[in-house]
This record gives C-alpha cells, structure tokens and sequence, in this order.
C-alpha cells in the first residue's frame, strides 16, 4: 500500500509538472507573438503612415504624400488599432478626427520618428569620422556668452549633428578636465606641460595683464612703479583654480597678502571696480571699465608676465570635428578670428 501511495504521489506530480510546463509554454508563446506584433506596429512606415494621416486629418492625403493608395493607410491604421486594443480614429464622412487615445499615440509616434531620422543621421555621420560628441572645456579666462555662442554657431553649423557639450575650469582646472577624460578638447590650457602624454597641443595666443585698481583707491595716488610693499597692504581679490587631481596654480598673490577668493574673473573685475581690492585683469576685460574711468591701470614692480594659452587635444581624438577646430584656430582661422580681441598674438 505504501509502494501503490508513493507512485500515486509521484504520477500525479509529473502531471502538475506536465500541466506547469505546458501553461509555461502557451505563455511563452503569447508573449513572443504579443512583442512580433507589436513590433511589426512600431515600424517607420506604419508611424510615418499614422502620423500623416492625423496631420492631414486624411487617409487620402496621407497616401498621397507617402506614394501609396488610400486602401493601404487604412487597412495599415486598422492592423494597429487592432494591435494595439484602442480606436485611433473616430471616421467621418468627409474626414477622421485623433481620438484621445489617437492624439497620446500622435505624440509618441512623433518622438519616435524623430528618434529613428536621428539615429540614422548619427550612424552616417560616425561612418565619416564625424564624432557623435565631442565635449569642449574652455579656460574661464576666455570664456564669455559672445564668444561661446559664437563657437557653438560655427561648430553647429559646420557639424549639425554632433553633440556638443562646453564646460569651463580655472588655470590647472581646464588640464584636469582633459587629463581625467572629461573633455576633448581644451581651449586655453595653461602653459604647462603636464607629464604623461597623450595630450597633443599648440599655442593659439596669450592673455594680457593689466594691474587695475578704482580710481578712489589709495595705490591709485602712490608714485610708480607701486612697491610691495605698498601692494601687501591691501587684499588681492583672486580666482580660485579649480583642479581637483592635480596641484592648484596661483595666479598672483604676493607673500603675507590677504587673498578674498571670488568664482569667476567677471566677480573680481566687479570688486576691483568697487574699491574692494587689487590684482591684475585680463586687458580685454578691463578696457572698456578703463575708457568708462571705472577703473585705472597702474605700474608695480615685478608685473605680471603674460599667459599663454593652449589648445589641447586627447591624442586618441582624431575626428573630424576636432580636426577642424584645431585647423580653425590656426592664421586665418575661423576660430581664430572669433577669439581675435581676447588673445593677443605675436
């Protein structure tokens, strides 16, 4: 009896198991054909086929524009209301107007076509050598709205479908910013040369420096050239470099002198004009506050020696976009003339 209640036990467990795997498999089954209609819905045609119809709020307009016959868009629009359980469509007479549900799937047909055409562009753009993106960081020094979007004016137009994504650092921060992969390309890397390779560059001009001071200042009615002496006397209002992996590069500041660290050379040139300090400006930004009689420019001993910038390139960066740039910032370059009234060449 316990023999016949074992085998019993067991029969009737290989039947639930049979039973499980034959749910399992009509399961499986549905849901392979449930994804291969949906997925014979979701093809460019069929949307394109959608969404003309509801632009032209026609199917004979739809199959017009497409080159098909009306018969076609209709039994198209029909085979995807059957997929996918909804009317798209309520059908007039004369006309067809989107249903809610029509005018949701409207939408997301749209995104979706956009998503195929930029996928396209960007496969036959990387098959050029063109890069799908390309990240640029740009020495505060030379960095202003004018310029950048006139950068990103000529990149867009020479190379429409690249993505292009601009960051700025301070001094060694922009080094930092390559080295680490987190840009490209660097317009204005410091002159220095950091060890390790794989970083290519070229001189593409120099930043100019002018001590500048409010005209009410004191040091604005000392004899020049100003000592140290005199200059210790005062805070020096300072842009903090923003490497993070690599050692800071101080830009001036003179031994025993108070330092008020701003974030951008826009803030100090504001509290330089404001009396609230001294130091040296780039010369592009501090001539026009000197023609408006915001500021004044004075000698000191042991000035500040000029800049010199740097495009810098990954080595392993060798497309198209980074060609041109690297071209452009040459004589006569485009890029060159864009940057012409920041950079001071020899």
């Amino acid at each position: 009896m316990l023999f016949k209640s074992v085998v019993t036990s067991v029969l009737k467990s290989v039947q639930n198991w049979l039973l499980l795997g034959e749910i399992t498999n009509r399961f499986n089954n549905a849901a392979l054909a449930w994804s291969l209609m949906m997925n014979s819905i979701f093809t460019e045609e069929n949307l394109l086929a959608f969404t003309m119809a509801a632009r032209y709020s026609s199917f004979s307009k739809a199959a017009e524009e497409l080159g098909l016959t009306t018969s076609a868009i209709s039994y198209t629009i029909k085979r995807m209301e059957t997929g996918l359980d909804v009317v798209l469509f309520v059908r007039n007479t004369r006309s067809i107007e989107l249903t809610e549900s029509g005018f949701y799937f409207y939408r997301k047909a749209t995104d979706l076509l956009n998503d195929f055409h930029a996928i396209k562009r960007g496969i036959d753009t990387i098959s050029q050598g063109i890069e799908a993106r390309v990240r640029i960081c740009i020495n505060q020094l030379l960095y202003t709205p004018r310029h950048t979007a006139r950068l990103l004016q000529v990149l867009k137009k020479q190379f429409p479908t690249c993505q292009i994504t601009v960051t700025t650092e301070v001094y060694n921060g922009v080094w930092d910013s390559i080295i680490n992969n987190q840009a490209n390309i660097a317009i204005g890397a410091p002159d220095t040369l950091l060890d390790g390779g794989g970083i290519d560059y070229t001189e593409i001009g120099a930043i100019r420096w002018v001590f500048a001071i409010a005209p009410e200042h004191p040091l604005a009615f000392t004899p020049e050239p100003i000592a140290e002496s005199q200059l210790r006397l005062y805070p020096n209002i300072m842009v903090e470099d923003t490497a993070h992996t690599i050692n800071k590069k101080v830009g001036w500041l003179l031994h025993g002198q108070e330092a008020i660290l701003v974030p951008d050379f826009n803030t100090k040139c504001q509290c330089q004009i404001l009396g609230e300090g001294i130091g040296f400006l780039p010369e592009y930004m501090a001539r026009d506050a000197v023609e408006d009689g915001l500021l004044v420019t004075r000698r000191i001993n042991n000035p500040r020696q000029d800049s010199r910038m740097l495009l810098a390139t990954q080595h392993a960066a060798t497309g198209q976009v980074t060609r041109w740039i690297k071209q452009e910032f040459g004589p006569q370059g485009v890029l060159t003339g864009i940057y012409n009234d920041l950079l001071w060449r020899a």
